[in-house]
Order: structure tokens, then C-alpha cells, then sequence
């Protein structure tokens, strides 16, 4: 559905409301009411919403165009098309065959693609759109009791009860879109004995799901392996990302957390980088890395540099089972036990529903940076937290003496960043949680609303709970004083060190990453308890004993990690080894010489024809450009156009009678 702004109400088929704007003297909407369609004259501005139905022709669709996955029956008929036909090999399901992969279902792409300006430009205003289906007026008013459309404005503008009216809008698109669409796709899977894995578009920010997806955590209930993307030579981008489906998995209970890894990262990466991107996703939870790509095929347009492409084209290629064992071991041994993270931060998705509008999607944005903000100080202090997302709290959360339960999961302490509202739900929690004693810790902005309406239930939880001015260390410290601090790590003062803390029966598993490029880590770490500390090197499969010493009712183990350097330790209960005297290690330069080295070429020495020159119908020639960029204008002039290219190269030998690879 879009919102158009103009002089007039306009009229006609798919009209769903209009509605006059009231102005104040700078020219603000500041109310609005019921306009008739057609009407003008009787208001300054009107604003008239519209369904819009996706056009054909999309050639990212081969032609056709996205679909309604708001719809159930839609998602059915989806099923049978695409899923049903390979019934014919269900015989080799759950074997073969183990599961489906989803790539970036959304709400989002069946909507007009014209982003807002303001001021406007161009010859109208341009449309404002919503994720909107046939079923959405009928279903917000069983969730929410009363109906969208009179309010319609709320959702653009900041008038009437507008927080109220956003948080239950897109909380409503959220719950139909995992009814219509993961929880079907799921319930199709587990008949079938298929597991139910892939990820959603654009889970990174609060922004970007909100506007992609509703919200990432809720869809991950209905996934046998919940799945995320990671894209880019980065990490940091993919904290929230990772926290997010780890979180909801561990929760859950669901063994495997995976993520397509490696796209967009060219073709250049070293198997260092790898380690560095890989080893920071297995500290925030994932276990199952989905290679991001092996192409069928390198010719034509394909990915390019969207790689990165995994073939035996690849100079490495033959030599890509060291890292590949080495992730292997590490996703055996991190899919063992549960996961031990004692502090819960509530997901403020809620906040960014209620805040976002498309004319200003700055306030989201500065809530999803508080929250960045607060989730790195967390983990540079190594109190290592999940994330609680309140759907899924209000079905799977309980009180239990002065903890918190989510599931399988138990949280000693319970942070609330930055935001604006709270479910009813997770304030039934929270008030019950204070009562008996638990912590409850407010970050900086304590929220104000409930469901989007202002409670003053909250000004009573607030004064019985801590709280953190800031998101700073020492805030933050003195907010969680005496919640139990399963792993601490010194020698690691900007918290570079990541760790993953598992419970495997009686055992332990604790997984160590320096995310830091440059410098090495010497660390001295505690667990509580005693333990018999085992070292499993993740590289060669070698596993030996640790020395460690028992001091204040930890065991304290030193290690040192280089730049990119992990360690991965499994400990078993009883009485440590005393630690051995470290090796003297002897550093000198020997000189290797000329003598004895023998070179071959492995390949022909060829040359890659990477730029061009290009004239597309008869113009001028344009270049030297990459030939990506050149096939790009090309493909812009539509199918059938005539082009010619231009390669050219300088060669210092002499050609003729010799074999020259372009």
C-alpha cells in the first residue's frame, strides 16, 4: 500500500483511505480526518493511501515480479510450485537431501522501489509505502481491536496516538508474515523430514529488518537451523546479526546456527582473512558455515566479484582443507552442550516499530546505534549476554527464583537499552523478576510506553530496578555489581578477545578469538570452578593437557593468542596440572641463498583482459573502464542493443610462432 500527498483526495479503485491534513503555520501535519475520495478544496493537503499491487516485468525476477508473503495462501501456492515437485525424491530426504534453503525472503520487495525525498522533487510527491494484504484489516483488528485505516496517518506523521499505532502496525505485519511464511515453510519441512534452514533479507540493523522482515528473531522459532547472511571484508557490521539468531537458537534449543558466509568479498581473501570473519561468527554463536559460492560455471555475467567463489579454479584450491578442517573441528565442538550466557538484553525491536516512519528514519537509526553501542561495551568488559526478543519471551520466558528463563537459557541479570516501549508482556516479567529479588538493569533512556502507550506502570519497575547512565564501562560495571561472571579475561583491556562458553554434560568447552589484525593478546583466564584443562588445536586435531592454577574458586589458565589467533579448550572436572615452565623459544636468521630452489610454472602465464573500451549503437568509444562496469551500460540499453569492445595490451615479446593465453 502507498501514501500519496497532493492537493487533492484522489478516487478510484484500490483507494483504501483519505484523510485531510491539518497544518500549523510552518506547514506541519499536526491532525488529520476522514476525507471523501475525489474531494478537494477543503483542506490545504490531503493524503490518500492506495494498494499497490507489484507490476511484472522486474528482470531481477526474470520478468515477473515479488509476491505477497504476507498471504498464507499465496505461501501455499508457493509450496506446491516450488517444494512439491521434488516429492518425487523424498526417498532421498533427511539423508541426501537434508533440508531447504531460503534465500532473503521479505516484506519489502513487492513495494514500489521510489525512496521519499524531502523536500519533494520532480513533478509530484513521491509514494510513502507499507507492507499491506488483502487480510491485514481483518487481522489487526483480532490482534489489536480496532481497525488501521482510520489511523493511517499516524503511520507518516507524528500525530495522534502515533507511537501506539506504529508498534501495533508493524508488529501485526511481523506475526503474519512468520504465520504465512516461516512457520508454513517449517510445518512443510518437518512433514517431510527436511530441515528448514537459509536467512532472511537484511537482519543487520534495526532498520533494515524493520522494513525487510518486521523483526529477525520471531522467524527463527520456525527454522530447524536458524540461518543468517554475513557479507563484506567486515566484522563489527555483523554483531547484531549474529547475536540475533544465536541467541534465539540457544534459547530454542536448535543444535545448529548457520550463516552464508564469505559474499561480497571479491576473490582475494586469504585463508587468514577467512579465519578472522570465521572465528568471530563461531564466538557469537554460528557452528555452520554455507559457503558463499561454488558456481556451476564462471562464464557470463554470474556473481563477478560477489564472490567469494570456491572451485578448483582457485590457486588455493587444492590446499583449502587446512581452514576447512579447521572450521569443521570448531563446529563439532561448539554444537556440543548449550551455550553459557548469564545476562539477557531485551531486543528493542518494539521501540524501532513504534519510531520508525519513512519520512525520518533517523530515530531508528540512532536506537539501533545505542544499541550497538551498549552490545560492544558488553562484550569489551567479557560479559558475554543474549539478546531476548519479546514475541518470543512472551511464548517461552518465566521466572524462576531470581532468574529469568527463556527456554532452555537462564539469565542472572536482565538489561534494558535505550529505547521507548515495552510488550504488557515483558513487563508482567520484569515487574515479577524485581519483586523477588532479580536484577534488573535500565540503560540510559528507560522506556516510557507499553505496547506504545504511556504507562505509569513503568515509573514504579524503574525506581526498583539499577540503573546505567550510560552505556560506558564504568556505568555498566557498577549497574551488573555481583551478577556471576562465568569467564573472566585479563590482559585484553579493549576487548579485542571474544569468548564462547559451553556446557557439554559435566564438561566445559570454551572457545578464545582475537579479532585483532595487528597485535597478539597475552592473556590470563578464569573460570569459576576447579577444571582439568584440555588444549584442542582446531588446526592439526591434536589435543594435550594444560597446566592451570586454582586461586579464589577459579581455575586461571594463561594463553596466548596472535593477531587473528584462537584457541579452542575443552575442561573436564577435578584437579588441574600445575603449570608448566614456559618454552624458550630461540629466534635467528638463517640464510637460505641462491643454491638449491628450483621453480616451475604451474600454469600458462596468462593475461586477463579485466578492461575495455566500449561503443554501445554506433557512439563514441568510452574506456578504458572494467568490463563489468562496460556490460552493465550495456545490459541499461535494453535487450538487442548493438555494442562492440576493445581490449588493449601491450606485449614485449615477439608473437609469432608463440601460444599467447588472453
Amino acid at each position: 500500500r502507498v501514501a500519496v500527498a497532493s492537493e487533492r483526495a484522489f478516487a478510484g479503485e484500490g483507494v483504501v483511505a483519505a484523510f485531510r491534513l491539518k497544518l500549523d503555520e510552518r506547514g506541519v501535519p499536526v491532525g488529520y480526518e476522514r476525507a471523501e475520495p475525489g474531494e478537494v478544496g477543503k483542506a490545504p493537503l490531503y493524503l490518500t493511501f492506495v494498494e499497490y499491487v507489484a507490476q511484472p516485468g522486474e528482470t531481477w525476477y526474470e520478468g515477473f515480479c515479488y509476491v505477497d508473503l504476507l498471504d498464507g495462501g499465496i505461501v501455499a501456492e508457493f509450496l506446491k510450485a516450488a517444494y512439491e515437485p521434488y516429492l518425487a525424491f523424498k526417498g532421498y530426504f533427511g539423508r541426501v537431501v537434508p533440508g531447504v534453503f531460503t534465500d532473503e525472503p521479505n516484506i519489502e520487495s513487492s513495494r514500489p522501489h521510489t525512496r521519499p525525498q524531502l523536500p519533494p522533487r520532480g513533478p509530484r510527491f513521491p509514494a510513502l509505502a507499507f507492507p499491506w494484504t488483502t487480510k491485514l484489516p481483518e487481522k489487526f483488528v483480532e490482534l489489536n481491536g480496532y481497525d488501521v485505516r482510520e489511523k493511517l496517518p499516524e503511520l507518516v506523521f507524528d500525530v495522534g496516538d502515533y507511537l501506539k499505532t506504529r508498534y501495533d502496525f508493524w508488529r501485526t505485519v511481523t506475526l503474519m508474515f512468520v504465520e504465512a511464511f516461516s512457520k508454513q515453510v517449517y510445518e512443510w519441512c518437518d512433514r517431510h523430514g527436511l530441515k528448514f534452514t537459509g536467512h532472511y533479507l537484511a537482519e543487520d540493523t534495526l532498520l533494515s529488518q524493520l522494513r525487510c522482515i518486521g523483526a529477525a528473531m520471531p522467524h527463527y522459532e520456525y527454522q530447524h537451523v536458524p540461518g543468517i547472511d554475513h557479507l563484506g571484508f567486515q566484522i563489527w557490521g555483523s554483531l547484531l546479526t549474529a547475536k540475533q539468531v544465536a541467541s534465539a537458537a540457544n534459547q530454542l534449543g536448535r543444535e545448529r546456527v548457520l550463516c552464508e558466509t564469505y559474499g561480497c568479498l571479491g576473490n582475494y581473501p586469504s585463508f587468514a582473512d577467512r579465519k578472522w570473519i570465521g572465528d568471530f561468527l563461531y564466538a557469537l554463536g554460528v557452528n555452520f558455515l554455507n559457503h558463499h559460492l561454488v558456481p556451476y560455471s564462471l562464464r557470463g555475467r554470474r556473481k563477478r566479484d560477489y564472490g567469494l567463489n570456491f572451485h578448483w579454479a582457485q590457486p588455493w584450491w587444492r590446499y583449502n582443507r587446512l581452514i576447512e578442517d579447521y572450521f569443521a573441528r570448531l563446529s563439532y565442538a561448539l554444537s556440543r552442550g548449550a551455550r553459557v550466557a548469564n545476562v539477557l538484553v531485551l531486543h528493542p525491536i518494539g521501540s524501532a516499530w513504534a519510531l520508525y516512519s519513512p519520512l525520518s528514519e533517523r530515530r531508528v537509526a540512532e536506537l539501533d546505534e545505542k544499541l550497538q553501542e551498549l552490545m560492544k561495551a558488553l562484550l569489551a568488559m567479557h560479559v558475554d549476554f543474549e539478546l531476548g526478543d519479546e514475541i518470543l519471551m512472551s511464548k517461552h520466558a518465566r521466572v524462576e527464583g531470581t532468574k529469568l528463563r527463556v527456554g532452555r537459557a537462564l539469565y542472572d541479570a536482565v538489561v534494558v537499552p535505550s529505547c521507548v516501549t515495552i510488550a504488557s508482556t515483558t513487563l508482567k516479567l520484569l515487574k515479577e523478576l524485581a519483586a523477588a529479588g532479580g536484577v534488573v538493569v535500565f540503560v540510559e533512556k528507560p522506556p516510557s510506553a507499553v505496547d506504545g502507550r504511556p504507562s505509569p506502570e513503568l515509573d514504579e519497575l524503574v525506581k526498583r530496578a539499577r540503573y546505567a547512565p550510560s552505556a560506558s564501562r564504568e556505568a555498566l560495571e557498577k549497574a551488573l555489581s555481583g551478577v556471576p561472571r562465568p569467564v573472566v579475561i585479563e590482559g585484553d583491556p579493549d576487548g579485542s578477545v571474544l569468548y564462547h562458553l559451553r556446557r557439554n554434560g559435566e564438561s566445559a568447552i570454551l572457545f578464545l578469538a582475537n579479532t585483532d589484525r595487528t597485535s597478539h593478546r597475552k592473556l590470563r583466564v578464569g573460570l569459576e570452578g576447579s577444571w582439568k584443562p584440555e588444549l584442542w588445536d582446531a588446526v592439526t586435531g591434536e589435543v594435550r593437557e594444560l597446566g592451570a592454577a586454582v586461586e579464589g574458586g577459579r581455575t586461571w589458565l594463561e594463553i596466548e593468542l596472535p593477531p587473528i589467533g584462537s584457541a579452542l579448550l575443552v575442561l573436564h572436572p577435578g584437579t588441574p596440572a600445575a603449570p608448566a615452565a614456559p618454552a624458550k623459544l630461540e629466534v635467528r636468521e638463517v640464510e637460505l641463498g641462491e643454491a638449491g630452489w628450483r621453480a616451475r610454472r604451474l600454469d600458462p602465464n596468462a593475461l586477463v583482459l579485466d578492461y575495455c573500451y566500449y561503443s554501445v549503437e554506433g557512439e563514441p568509444w568510452r574506456g578504458p573502464v572494467p568490463v563489468w562496469r562496460a556490460q552493465r551500460e550495456i545490459a541499461s540499453r535494453g535487450v538487442g542493443a548493438r555494442f562492440a569492445l576493445r581490449f588493449e595490451f601491450e606485449c614485449e615479446v615477439e608473437p609469432r610462432g608463440r601460444s599467447i593465453k588472453l
